[in-house]
């Protein structure tokens, strides 16, 4: 299983090819996401028809909640890269610490926003070529 990121969803909402093949390579079953990427993908779509895919997704996912482990987590990632002075948006590190209070490997796209995770999440942070 892997936990994939808010973008890699959206793109395979949106029928992109890329993210269908990276998706398919876990299978259905081995597709878990946040409950912030959750949020991320509720406030971002807006109609009626977005929102009956989105519960079709949500009820065939496993979604993991931000909890305490995962809070400490993403806090200790905040410290980090604070102290390294390469602060990262919230949602970001909110995920990331949920990914690993899970034992789970985290797949994203986006280079932008996970390359300084590297160093902290190691072998479970999977960043996709272009």
């Amino acid at each position: 299983m892997a936990v994939f990121d808010t973008n890699i969803i959206i793109d395979y909402l949106r029928g992109k090819e890329r993210a269908a093949t990276v998706i398919s390579e876990y299978g259905t079953e081995g597709i878990a996401i946040t409950a912030v990427t959750g949020y991320e993908l509720i406030k971002g779509y807006v109609g009626v028809a977005e929102e009956a895919k989105l519960n079709e997704l949500f009820s065939r996912i496993k979604i993991y909640p931000l909890d305490s482990i995962a809070m400490k987590h993403a806090g200790r990632l905040y410290r980090e890269l604070k102290g390294a002075g390469k602060l990262k948006k919230e949602a970001d590190l909110l995920i990331a610490g949920i990914a690993i209070a899970n034992g789970e490997t985290l797949v994203t796209d986006d280079k932008k926003d996970f390359s300084e995770l590297t160093g902290a999440m190691g072998n479970s942070l999977v960043i996709l070529k272009e």
